[in-house]
């Protein structure tokens, strides 16, 4: 599988993981966004072990910054391998219809923006930057009417993962989300 990173949206993708990282790590506890990238492919992988390989060779050539990269490693690794949960069971299709409100899932929830001064509400500014981006990736990702393949890697109910890995992979893109949260 060839990936090209869409770098036509490195803006806007930067601001909201800078944002949902700043205000995420100041909640210290619920979900925020850690890492999002989007590539166009020109193959799609045909297994659950071929997403898995996929991620891991994404995460060479472009890793997080540590401390997460070492720690979502062994968190793909251990949940590769667990014997007490499987991705293959949680592979799901997702339709353009559920994309943006299972992105905002992922995502800090409003109720931990808070701001020093009453007239500045960092939520609306995310918000709104959140709104455009997924507006912009969306036809990139539903070209037609076909949903969303959607892997979960990770295992997301256990108290003991502290990453959300998903991989959607569409006709002719693919969407890596990180949700992180700090047990």
């Amino acid at each position: 599988m060839t990936l090209t990173a869409e770098l036509s949206h490195s803006e806007p993708i930067d601001l909201m993981l800078a944002t949902e990282c700043q205000y995420g790590e100041l909640a210290c506890g619920p979900n925020f966004l850690l890492d999002f990238k989007l590539f166009s492919h020109t193959s799609r992988p045909k297994s659950v072990a071929g997403v898995y390989k996929l991620l891991k060779s994404i995460y060479s050539e472009t890793p997080l910054p540590e401390p997460h990269l070492t720690d979502l490693l062994n968190t793909i690794d251990r949940d590769e391998t667990s014997e007490y949960w499987s991705a293959k069971e949680a592979v799901t299709e997702l339709p353009a219809e559920g994309f943006g409100e299972w992105l905002m899932g992922c995502c800090l929830g409003e109720e931990y923006y808070e701001s020093e001064s009453a007239e500045e509400n960092p939520y609306s500014a995310h918000q709104a930057n959140l709104t455009q981006t997924i507006e912009a990736i969306q036809p990139l990702l539903y070209p037609s009417d076909e949903p969303l393949k959607l892997y979960t890697l990770t295992d997301t109910d256990n108290e003991n993962t502290p990453y959300g890995v998903y991989v959607a992979i569409g006709k002719t893109h693919t969407l890596l989300v990180v949700s992180h949260w700090i047990l």
